[in-house]
């Protein structure tokens, strides 16, 4: 879905496509030259990563064992921080010994992503790294290395995977979504 499709819902558009895809293939170089010679886990959080996991892991010029996590730090009815992180699906690939890179869509308040690296750390990797699309502004230092596509101001963003009640996941651009829109 294109934004002219909900222009109306939308306070501006953050990042086009083209741009997205673009700093999609430069982070993919980032990470193949740091894991030269490495076999990737590469593990999406479902579902607003999904579709920045899948473009990552095809940009990669590696092999490249895709796993999944589905985690809910969002209540469904206010999209706030609820301070609690429950896991709805748990990984069903052995990480032991293994290169790990979480796949994220955006970076917020940090609650989610400090409860998977503490997760995943349970589980013995070789090493642990994220790789996130989006960080807003009140985003802490993470524990692990970190490859960032852009920085983002503040706001509900939606688009390229990210929702708001379940709408705009197939918005192929980021946008800020407009605060009529917000109910």
């Amino acid at each position: 879905m294109d934004a002219d499709h909900v222009a109306d819902d939308l306070e501006s558009v953050l990042l086009t496509e083209d741009q997205i895809l673009a700093r999609v293939g430069e982070l993919a170089a980032e990470i193949g030259k740091d894991m030269s010679g490495r076999e990737i886990v590469l593990i999406g959080v479902l579902g607003g990563a999904a579709t920045f996991t899948v473009d990552l892991a095809r940009a990669l010029e590696s092999q490249v064992e895709i796993g999944w996590m589905a985690i809910r730090s969002y209540t469904t009815t206010s999209n706030r921080a609820s301070g609690s992180v429950r896991q709805l699906k748990d990984l069903d690939i052995d990480i032991e010994g293994r290169d790990v890179i979480i796949a994220e869509t955006v970076i917020d308040t940090g609650l989610t992503m400090s409860w998977l690296i503490s997760n995943l750390n349970q589980r013995r990797p070789a090493s642990i790294a994220v790789c996130a699309l989006l960080r807003k502004p009140d985003a802490p230092q993470l524990a692990v290395p970190a490859y960032i596509g852009f920085d983002v101001p503040s706001g509900q963003i939606v688009g390229y995977g990210l929702d708001y009640r379940g709408r705009y996941r197939n918005l192929r651009c980021a946008a800020v979504l407009a605060s009529h829109a917000v109910r």
